[in-house]
């Protein structure tokens, strides 16, 4: 099964952040670096059904080669310096209204959970950078590097939902209210900024633990999940020792060669792209906050004065 499990992470293509990731180990829970324990019987997380969820509207087909075009040819629009490691077109999306904290469940990444930082600050990803969906949560800074900005330079953090299937290369589909956050201004008539970007840690603008939203359709021999809020990227995952198969769809697949007894327990394994694994023993299969989070990065001691 180790072997199985290897060969599937391979094929999965575990990319983070663009660059193809270290080979994993046969193994990856084996070799982690910790386990971090805990029981769950937290009630508090009770996110609405995708069907019934309150949702932002898909975003509007987006051609970043003519937006390009379009913005290097009009006078007045030559960008500002770019400070930020990927370049591309921002293009307004979804409404002017914010998410609910469980507001993205219909989006492409089908998070169940959205932390208050982030309900009016998320983008959409397209095919270049969305990585099978495991880009799905994962924190950037975008900053405004077009002359019409009311002020060029001015950057914001977002947090990736959802999946742009028309965004060319690095550009973006972004909330309206990011949109007006970081440019200065209102997004008609002119829906787009010439922007750049970079992933960030998500650590410093993330609260509480992670959360785990089941798949509505389930049955005795099939099961769904998905997490949010973790720090880290979710690389792998297991329940009662059987690996979950991750999807593009962010949904992590349990196809148990048994029945699943619904009387539990279940003993839930992921494993962060840091290396550590948390482990926690779940009481039912329901949609629940998970308890735990993954070890923040140490901070970065600031330069001594000379």
């Amino acid at each position: 099964m180790a072997r199985t499990f290897a060969l599937l992470l391979c094929l999965a293509g575990l990319v983070l952040h663009g660059h193809a990731a270290a080979s994993p180990p046969i193994d990856p829970f084996a070799s982690s670096s910790t386990v971090s324990t805990g029981t769950n019987g937290a009630a508090a997380f009770s996110p609405k059904s995708p069907a019934a969820s309150p949702t932002a509207s898909a975003p509007a087909a987006v051609d970043g080669l003519a937006l390009a075009a379009e913005y290097a040819a009009a006078p007045g629009a030559q960008p500002a310096e770019q400070r930020l490691t990927y370049k591309g077109v921002a293009t307004t999306g979804y409404t002017s209204t914010p998410l609910t904290t469980y507001g993205a469940t219909n989006l492409g990444c089908a998070l169940g959970y959205v932390g208050d930082n982030f309900t009016s600050d998320y983008v959409a990803m397209g095919p270049s950078f969305f990585n099978q969906g495991y880009s799905c949560g994962l924190c950037i800074r975008l900053e405004c590097d077009d002359a019409r900005c009311e002020q060029p330079g001015r950057t914001r953090v977002a947090q990736v939902l959802d999946y742009c299937g028309n965004c060319y290369d690095a550009d973006l589909t972004i909330a309206q209210p990011l949109f007006v956050a970081l440019t200065g201004r209102q997004p008609s008539p002119n829906p787009s900024a010439l922007i750049s970007w970079e992933f960030v840690d998500c650590a410093p603008y993330s609260n509480g633990t992670i959360k785990m939203l089941v798949k509505q359709g389930g049955s005795a021999y099939y099961q769904a999940f998905s997490f949010a809020n973790s720090i880290y990227t979710i690389t792998a995952a297991q329940l009662n020792g059987d690996r979950l198969v991750h999807g593009t769809d962010n949904y992590w697949s349990w196809n148990p060669v048994s029945t699943i007894d619904p009387a539990g327990p279940f003993t839930l394994d992921i494993l962060g792209s840091n290396g550590q694994v948390l482990q926690v023993v779940l009481p039912a299969l329901v949609s629940t906050d998970l308890g735990l989070q993954f070890t923040p990065p140490a901070p970065v001691p600031a330069p001594s004065a000379e």
